[in-house]
């Protein structure tokens, strides 16, 4: 990696940035392992971290991943702690676990196979499967479809009930001040008269469901999903009470997106996928629009940036076009998983993401782009929202 600084060297030369979100980048780039004391009292997938100035981190496991230098969570002096190589860096604690966990909806579902949690988010994903994979036109960074595999082993299903999903949600409503936003998101389906309009409809039963636990007309909630036309955005807002959207282009950079996201670009193409993101503003409005990116995975061998300027370049570029347009451009942390076409893959440096953050939140700041629903209290992915609590 070029410029690789660990955390403690970061936080020195980074001064102007808040250390608890270098420590959250970082930790997505590494990933994380739980010592053996750890996952006996919590187990192998305890749940989001959360740092004392309440920072959230949704890290994958090093297990699942190609991290040769991951952090450790272990115990010590009777709280929980991040250790890098053996040291002591900060203490954590695990989200709590909803009330509903235990719980099992008039199906005989567990309701914990319905909803996932994050601090402050409900995350539920209709259809497990995607259908890019077909034919090899996965994204390249992604491994859902060997997700959806081990999850088949267990005897899940790729496709919730909507009757189980609103009674989840009924039941997670219970719990006073729990969740702020409910997110949908999940495997893409191409299949229609319209391309996407089999998803399309998935969707909207099952926003129609859970808009049954609501009296107002929206709730806050987001789907992250396929881009699409006019007419189905139009469909999507009118017949549910949706109030985000939010079409992931992955990568910026339109030869990239073509090369790493194939099936994105058949089905869609990287003008019409842009296109859908700006038509959405007239419906939902600034702030209520946004997408998200791989942060790294345009860096990928062999057709990736070779630098990490021109990398950045090509990102904060697009970042100003959709925010001239009142689209909001977040950034994840790309993990080469296993399972994906990109694993065992170099990860761009810390350095990169520190920049990266930094660029994308003071471009939202210049235009006023809000981003309502992927902040850091509901969500908790992203390092450069986490910096608008500053302002």
């Amino acid at each position: 990696m070029n410029n690789e600084l660990t955390y403690q060297e970061a936080v020195q030369k980074y001064l102007h940035f808040p250390r608890f979100i270098i420590l959250k980048l970082d930790l997505y780039r590494r990933g994380t392992i739980y010592s053996d004391a750890v996952e006996k009292e919590y187990g192998e997938f305890p749940g989001p971290m959360i740092l004392r100035d309440g920072t959230s981190v949704v890290t994958a496991p090093a297990k699942k991943t190609n991290k040769k230098d991951p952090y450790t969570v272990d115990f010590h002096n009777g709280s929980l702690g991040i250790f890098y190589h053996g040291e002591y860096i900060e203490e954590i604690a695990f989200s709590p676990k909803p009330a509903f966990y235990g719980k099992k909806t008039s199906l005989g579902t567990p309701m914990e196979k319905i909803g996932m949690f994050r601090p402050q988010r409900l995350d539920i994903w209709p259809y497990r499967f995607c259908h890019y994979w077909k034919g090899g036109y996965q994204c390249k960074f992604c491994s859902i479809n060997v997700i959806a595999k081990n999850r088949l082993k267990m005897e899940q299903g790729m496709e919730l009930d909507p009757k189980d999903i609103s009674e989840t949600v009924a039941e997670a409503l219970k719990e006073p001040g729990r969740f702020s936003i409910i997110t949908l998101t999940g495997g893409a389906d191409y299949e229609g008269a319209e391309p996407f309009d089999s998803e399309l409809n998935r969707y909207i039963k099952v926003l129609q469901a859970i808009g049954e636990n609501f009296s107002s007309k929206r709730f806050p909630s987001q789907l992250v999903c396929c881009a699409m036309s006019k007419k189905q955005l139009k469909r999507l807002y009118n017949e549910t009470g949706i109030l985000s959207y939010c079409p992931d282009i992955e990568v910026w950079d339109r030869e990239k997106f073509s090369w790493i996201c194939p099936g994105k670009d058949k089905y869609v193409g990287w003008d019409n996928w842009v296109k859908s993101m700006i038509d959405a503003v007239e419906l939902f409005g600034p702030g209520n629009v946004c997408t998200n990116i791989v942060a790294g995975c345009e860096m990928a061998e062999p057709h990736g940036f070779r630098t990490e300027d021109e990398a950045l370049n090509s990102t904060l570029e697009g970042a100003e076009f959709l925010a001239k347009n009142g689209v909001a451009m977040l950034a994840l942390v790309w993990s080469p998983s296993r399972g994906s076409a990109f694993y065992g893959q170099k990860q761009p440096s810390l350095g990169y993401y520190l920049r990266l953050a930094q660029g994308l939140h003071d471009i939202r700041a210049s235009y006023g782009v809000r981003v309502n629903t992927d902040d850091y209290k509901h969500c908790g992915n992203h390092g450069d929202s986490d910096l608008a609590r500053l302002d």
